[in-house]
Protein backbone atom coordinates (compact mmCIF):
# COMPACT_ATOMS: atom_id res chain seq x y z
CA UNK A 1 0.00 0.00 0.00
CA UNK A 2 1.37 3.33 -1.29
CA UNK A 3 2.13 5.90 1.87
CA UNK A 4 1.04 9.17 2.28
CA UNK A 5 4.38 10.51 1.05
CA UNK A 6 4.11 8.08 -2.19
CA UNK A 7 1.11 9.71 -3.12
CA UNK A 8 1.84 12.79 -2.49
CA UNK A 9 4.82 12.69 -4.64
CA UNK A 10 2.65 11.18 -7.21
CA UNK A 11 0.54 13.84 -7.32
CA UNK A 12 2.67 16.54 -7.16
CA UNK A 13 4.59 14.59 -10.44
CA UNK A 14 1.42 14.18 -11.66
CA UNK A 15 0.63 18.18 -11.35
CA UNK A 16 4.35 18.84 -12.76
CA UNK A 17 3.28 17.13 -16.15
CA UNK A 18 0.20 18.81 -16.35
CA UNK A 19 1.92 22.41 -15.84
CA UNK A 20 5.10 21.09 -18.52
CA UNK A 21 1.89 20.21 -20.83
CA UNK A 22 0.58 23.29 -21.02
CA UNK A 23 3.45 25.95 -20.77
CA UNK A 24 5.08 24.04 -23.89
CA UNK A 25 1.40 24.26 -25.45
CA UNK A 26 1.90 28.38 -24.68
CA UNK A 27 4.97 28.61 -26.96
CA UNK A 28 3.70 26.20 -29.60
CA UNK A 29 0.43 28.22 -29.92
CA UNK A 30 2.38 31.51 -29.53
CA UNK A 31 4.67 30.72 -32.31
CA UNK A 32 1.91 28.66 -34.80
CA UNK A 33 -1.22 30.40 -33.00
CA UNK A 34 -3.92 28.05 -32.40
CA UNK A 35 -4.95 26.92 -35.95
CA UNK A 36 -1.70 26.36 -36.80
CA UNK A 37 -0.95 23.69 -34.24
CA UNK A 38 -1.28 20.32 -33.75
CA UNK A 39 -1.10 18.26 -30.69
CA UNK A 40 1.91 16.40 -31.98
CA UNK A 41 3.88 19.87 -31.69
CA UNK A 42 2.70 19.70 -28.08
CA UNK A 43 3.92 16.67 -27.24
CA UNK A 44 7.27 17.29 -28.95
CA UNK A 45 7.67 20.70 -27.43
CA UNK A 46 6.99 18.85 -23.87
CA UNK A 47 8.51 16.16 -24.04
CA UNK A 48 5.72 14.10 -22.90
CA UNK A 49 4.00 11.33 -25.11
CA UNK A 50 0.25 11.85 -26.88
CA UNK A 51 -0.85 9.27 -24.37
CA UNK A 52 0.20 11.44 -21.54
CA UNK A 53 -1.74 14.97 -22.87
CA UNK A 54 -4.39 13.30 -23.91
CA UNK A 55 -4.25 11.69 -20.22
CA UNK A 56 -5.06 15.31 -18.72
CA UNK A 57 -6.55 17.07 -21.73
CA UNK A 58 -9.56 15.94 -24.28
CA UNK A 59 -8.50 18.44 -27.16
CA UNK A 60 -6.26 20.98 -28.19
CA UNK A 61 -9.24 23.59 -27.68
CA UNK A 62 -9.57 21.93 -23.96
CA UNK A 63 -5.68 22.81 -23.70
CA UNK A 64 -6.16 26.80 -25.21
CA UNK A 65 -9.00 26.90 -22.50
CA UNK A 66 -7.08 25.90 -19.95
CA UNK A 67 -4.49 28.12 -20.27
CA UNK A 68 -6.51 31.09 -21.02
CA UNK A 69 -8.87 30.01 -18.28
CA UNK A 70 -5.50 29.91 -15.77
CA UNK A 71 -3.54 32.74 -16.78
CA UNK A 72 -6.82 34.78 -15.86
CA UNK A 73 -7.42 33.23 -12.94
CA UNK A 74 -3.67 33.98 -12.02
CA UNK A 75 -3.71 37.81 -13.07
CA UNK A 76 -7.46 38.37 -11.43
CA UNK A 77 -5.19 36.99 -7.71
CA UNK A 78 -2.63 39.17 -8.58
CA UNK A 79 -4.96 41.83 -8.82
CA UNK A 80 -6.70 41.59 -5.84
CA UNK A 81 -3.69 41.48 -3.80
CA UNK A 82 -2.13 44.84 -5.40
CA UNK A 83 -5.34 46.41 -5.14
CA UNK A 84 -5.77 45.15 -1.40
CA UNK A 85 -1.97 46.56 -0.64
CA UNK A 86 -3.14 50.15 -2.42
CA UNK A 87 -4.67 53.25 -0.16
CA UNK A 88 -6.66 55.41 -1.93
CA UNK A 89 -8.41 54.85 -5.38
CA UNK A 90 -5.95 56.70 -7.68
CA UNK A 91 -3.45 54.35 -6.29
CA UNK A 92 -5.62 50.98 -6.88
CA UNK A 93 -6.00 52.14 -10.26
CA UNK A 94 -2.67 52.05 -10.89
CA UNK A 95 -1.62 49.09 -9.15
CA UNK A 96 -4.52 47.26 -11.04
CA UNK A 97 -2.49 48.83 -14.45
CA UNK A 98 0.72 47.99 -13.34
CA UNK A 99 -0.08 44.70 -12.29
CA UNK A 100 -1.64 43.80 -15.97
CA UNK A 101 1.58 45.01 -17.68
CA UNK A 102 3.62 43.41 -15.88
CA UNK A 103 1.74 40.24 -15.96
CA UNK A 104 1.77 40.77 -20.06
CA UNK A 105 6.26 41.48 -19.46
CA UNK A 106 6.36 38.25 -18.13
CA UNK A 107 4.29 35.58 -19.89
CA UNK A 108 4.87 36.99 -23.63
CA UNK A 109 3.36 33.88 -24.95
CA UNK A 110 0.58 33.60 -22.86
CA UNK A 111 0.22 37.41 -23.57
CA UNK A 112 -0.04 36.94 -27.06
CA UNK A 113 -2.26 34.32 -26.97
CA UNK A 114 -5.16 36.33 -24.72
CA UNK A 115 -4.77 39.62 -27.01
CA UNK A 116 -4.00 38.28 -30.84
CA UNK A 117 -4.97 34.35 -30.84
CA UNK A 118 -7.86 34.27 -29.19
CA UNK A 119 -9.53 36.40 -31.74
CA UNK A 120 -9.33 34.39 -34.22
CA UNK A 121 -9.05 30.99 -32.41
CA UNK A 122 -13.00 30.83 -33.30
CA UNK A 123 -16.68 31.08 -32.54
CA UNK A 124 -16.47 28.21 -29.78
CA UNK A 125 -14.10 30.75 -27.12
CA UNK A 126 -15.47 33.84 -27.55
CA UNK A 127 -18.20 33.35 -24.90
CA UNK A 128 -15.21 33.13 -22.64
CA UNK A 129 -13.37 35.45 -23.82
CA UNK A 130 -16.03 38.25 -23.59
CA UNK A 131 -17.06 36.95 -19.98
CA UNK A 132 -13.74 37.45 -18.77
CA UNK A 133 -12.98 40.82 -20.59
CA UNK A 134 -16.43 41.69 -18.94
CA UNK A 135 -15.16 40.53 -15.43
CA UNK A 136 -12.24 43.34 -15.99
CA UNK A 137 -14.45 46.16 -16.83
CA UNK A 138 -16.49 45.53 -13.87
CA UNK A 139 -13.39 45.92 -12.04
CA UNK A 140 -12.08 49.40 -13.16
CA UNK A 141 -15.76 50.38 -13.86
CA UNK A 142 -16.12 49.96 -9.98
CA UNK A 143 -13.04 51.83 -9.29
CA UNK A 144 -14.59 54.74 -11.41
CA UNK A 145 -18.02 54.49 -10.19
CA UNK A 146 -16.26 55.42 -6.59
CA UNK A 147 -14.55 58.22 -7.82
CA UNK A 148 -17.99 59.73 -9.19
CA UNK A 149 -19.97 58.74 -5.86
CA UNK A 150 -16.91 60.33 -3.50
CA UNK A 151 -17.31 63.74 -6.22
CA UNK A 152 -13.75 63.60 -7.72
CA UNK A 153 -14.93 62.72 -10.82
CA UNK A 154 -17.41 63.98 -13.35
CA UNK A 155 -20.69 62.61 -14.02
CA UNK A 156 -19.43 60.22 -16.77
CA UNK A 157 -20.13 56.57 -18.97
CA UNK A 158 -17.53 54.64 -16.52
CA UNK A 159 -18.81 51.60 -18.29
CA UNK A 160 -17.52 52.55 -21.67
CA UNK A 161 -14.19 54.37 -19.94
CA UNK A 162 -13.49 51.27 -18.63
CA UNK A 163 -13.95 49.77 -21.96
CA UNK A 164 -11.54 52.13 -23.60
CA UNK A 165 -9.35 51.82 -20.34
CA UNK A 166 -9.26 47.91 -21.45
CA UNK A 167 -8.87 48.64 -25.39
CA UNK A 168 -5.60 50.94 -24.84
CA UNK A 169 -3.73 48.57 -22.16
CA UNK A 170 -4.49 45.83 -24.73
CA UNK A 171 -3.40 47.54 -28.03
CA UNK A 172 -0.37 48.75 -26.47
CA UNK A 173 0.72 45.56 -25.35
CA UNK A 174 -0.01 44.07 -28.74
CA UNK A 175 2.37 46.81 -30.00
CA UNK A 176 5.12 45.37 -27.62
CA UNK A 177 3.88 41.96 -28.99
CA UNK A 178 4.58 43.15 -32.41
CA UNK A 179 7.50 45.28 -32.48
CA UNK A 180 9.13 44.70 -29.05
CA UNK A 181 8.79 48.25 -28.39
CA UNK A 182 9.12 49.37 -26.00
CA UNK A 183 12.21 47.32 -23.98
CA UNK A 184 11.29 46.54 -21.47
CA UNK A 185 6.80 46.65 -21.65
CA UNK A 186 6.86 48.24 -17.97
CA UNK A 187 8.23 51.99 -19.65
CA UNK A 188 4.59 52.47 -20.62
CA UNK A 189 3.43 52.17 -17.07
CA UNK A 190 4.05 55.86 -16.68
CA UNK A 191 2.48 57.51 -19.80
CA UNK A 192 -0.20 55.12 -20.13
CA UNK A 193 -1.04 55.67 -16.65
CA UNK A 194 -1.20 59.53 -16.91
CA UNK A 195 -3.13 58.92 -19.88
CA UNK A 196 -5.99 56.83 -18.43
CA UNK A 197 -6.25 58.36 -15.39
CA UNK A 198 -6.74 62.12 -16.64
CA UNK A 199 -9.11 60.34 -20.04
CA UNK A 200 -11.66 60.43 -16.70
CA UNK A 201 -10.70 63.68 -14.94
CA UNK A 202 -8.09 61.69 -12.66
CA UNK A 203 -4.74 63.10 -11.50
CA UNK A 204 -1.87 60.04 -11.25
CA UNK A 205 -0.38 60.01 -7.84
CA UNK A 206 3.03 61.84 -7.27
CA UNK A 207 4.96 58.38 -6.91
CA UNK A 208 3.55 57.23 -10.23
CA UNK A 209 3.96 60.74 -11.78
CA UNK A 210 7.22 61.17 -11.05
Amino acid sequence: MATAIERLSKTQQREDTRRKILESAAQVFSEKGFYGSVVDDIVKASGTSKGAVYFYFDSKEQIFLSLVEEYAATVAQQLQAAVHRSRGLVAQVEATVATLIRSFQANRALAKIVLVDWLAAGAEFQGTRIALKAMLVEVLRGYLDRAVQDGKIAAQDTEMAAYVWIGAISEVVIRWLNTGKPTPLEEVLAPLTRLLLSSVGLAPSPAASG
